[in-house]
């Protein structure tokens, strides 16, 4: 990353790409892969850090970079600088945003919180 500041304005210049993260292979080996993320989280909108771990055949959203106010928005920035886009599920149930594992139920995607109260609720113990 490189900050400069140019007349009034702060200039963020940011990688689009980044060499892959595998110990697995030798440095030669190492491809170049995306270094940031569009996410969609709700009503949360965000150009994110993109961490890579293709050790393991992973990638996973890091820090928010940059928020924008609407979808369209990020949307249009995103296909500008050629950024794909992750948009996180809602629980149906609740409407909370879901990161990580979920599960389904008869009203669509359930997050952990829900699904445990669900069990818990029809436990013969309560």
């Amino acid at each position: 990353m490189k900050i400069i500041k140019e007349g009034n304005e702060l200039v963020l210049r940011l990688p689009l790409l980044q060499k892959e993260n595998n110990f697995y292979k030798g440095e030669e080996d190492l491809i170049d892969t995306q270094n940031l993320i569009g996410v969609v989280s709700g009503n949360e909108y965000t150009i994110s850090q993109l961490n890579d771990l293709s050790y393991k055949g992973d990638q996973q959203e890091g820090m928010p970079i940059i928020y924008f106010s609407s979808k369209e928005e990020l949307k249009e920035a995103c296909k500008t600088c050629g950024i794909d886009i992750w948009e996180h599920p809602l629980c149906a149930y609740c409407g909370k945003v879901i990161r990580g594992s979920s599960t389904w139920a008869s009203k669509g995607t359930q997050c952990w919180d829900c699904s445990n109260l669900e069990n818990l609720e029809a436990s013969p113990l309560s």
